[in-house]
């Protein structure tokens, strides 16, 4: 059998007997890797390098529903790619890989146990069953952190999964959803951009205000110059602010969340009443609430009421015009009627 035949045929067959779940060896290592292995047991011209890489497979076979926080990532990989080639001093050693590969499989128990395992999520449940026995589910001291709903990108929430050799994310949207927020007109108004999930210390925050609409388009706000920080503060509230705020929570170019607030504006009775107050005041204060102070009730002339302070005030003016058109309209109605009688005269 030709040298490239002898290589090429355990390599396609350890091609096509490997699992459809992979893994965490077979994450971490290549199918080239895992026949040096075998070959450095057996020698490259062995007919037992498909048995070999079978036990291989088999040996770590309990790993492969293995998932652990993003943060351990690197971990689990340096453990079994430093498995590799504790295995390859083991075959230059002479050592049988019978019994190389299960203390193999021993050494690296107490390495995983170290890790962090992910919490068992909605979507894959019993995840980790059976190689950590003793995890409480309840506890958050020792597992990693869990995604956090409704929203938000939580990178220290990603777990990766031997199953399918990912990286996979909390499949959370980034907007969250609308919160309403009443205030009545002149109270102060405080809104604060935070979220349920851990945010590193660095956060960039920015504002955005879409006034009178309760919509999540960005292309429908204007961006809010200040420096806030995590609060937006509107003192005193006023029906101009009525509208949608947005907040923006961004680590570099990565958004890790976006949070809207509608604010409802009621109008204030208090403003309404002193309006009134002010009205009523004013009534009592013109001339003509006053009195005219002349003896026998001799009412002011024209030139005399125009000369008192504030007389040209535009309500008093609207009045006077007013005034003036009904005179008018009463004159001519007059001089009309007089045409008519003396025209109808024999």
């Amino acid at each position: 059998m030709p040298a490239a035949t002898q290589f090429l045929l355990p390599l396609c067959l350890g091609l096509l007997l490997a699992p459809r779940a992979p893994g965490c060896l077979y994450c971490f290592s290549t199918p080239q890797q895992r026949l040096r292995v075998c070959q450095t047991f057996l020698g490259h011209t062995s007919p037992q390098h498909v048995t070999c890489l079978g036990t291989l497979r088999a040996a770590f076979q309990p790993y492969t529903r293995l998932v652990v926080g993003v943060a351990e990532m690197e971990k689990l990989k340096d453990t079994f790619s430093s498995l590799i080639f504790s295995l390859e001093e083991k075959g230059l050693a002479k050592v049988s890989y019978q019994l190389a590969i299960p203390e193999a499989v021993a050494r690296i128990q107490p390495e995983l146990a170290q890790l962090k395992p992910a919490r068992n999520r909605s979507d894959a449940p019993g995840l980790n069953a059976g190689i950590w026995p003793d995890l409480d589910s309840s506890s958050s001291a020792s597992t990693a952190p869990a995604c956090v709903p409704p929203c938000g990108y939580q990178k220290d929430a990603q777990v990766y999964k031997c199953a399918s050799c990912s990286l996979v994310e909390c499949q959370l949207p980034l907007d969250c959803p609308v919160e309403d927020v009443w205030k009545n007109e002149g109270n102060r108004t405080t809104l604060k951009c935070r979220v349920q999930f851990q945010t590193p210390p660095e956060v960039q925050i920015s504002w955005k205000f879409a006034k009178d609409l309760r919509t999540r388009d960005l292309s429908l706000f204007r961006n809010l110059q200040l420096d806030t920080g995590s609060s937006l503060i509107l003192q005193p509230t006023r029906a101009l602010h009525r509208g949608t705020y947005a907040c923006q929570l961004a680590l570099q170019d990565d958004v890790l969340a976006r949070k809207y607030f509608y604010l409802n504006v009621t109008g204030s009775s208090q403003g309404s009443e002193t309006e009134l107050q002010d009205m009523f005041r004013a009534i009592l204060q013109s001339p003509a609430g006053q009195g005219t102070g002349r003896a026998g009730g001799q009412l002011p002339q024209l030139s005399e009421l125009l000369a008192e302070p504030d007389s040209l005030r535009k309500r008093n003016v609207v009045l006077l015009m007013v005034g003036l058109a009904l005179s008018s309209m009463l004159g001519t109605l007059l001089l009309g009627g007089i045409c008519c009688w003396a025209m109808g005269r024999p």
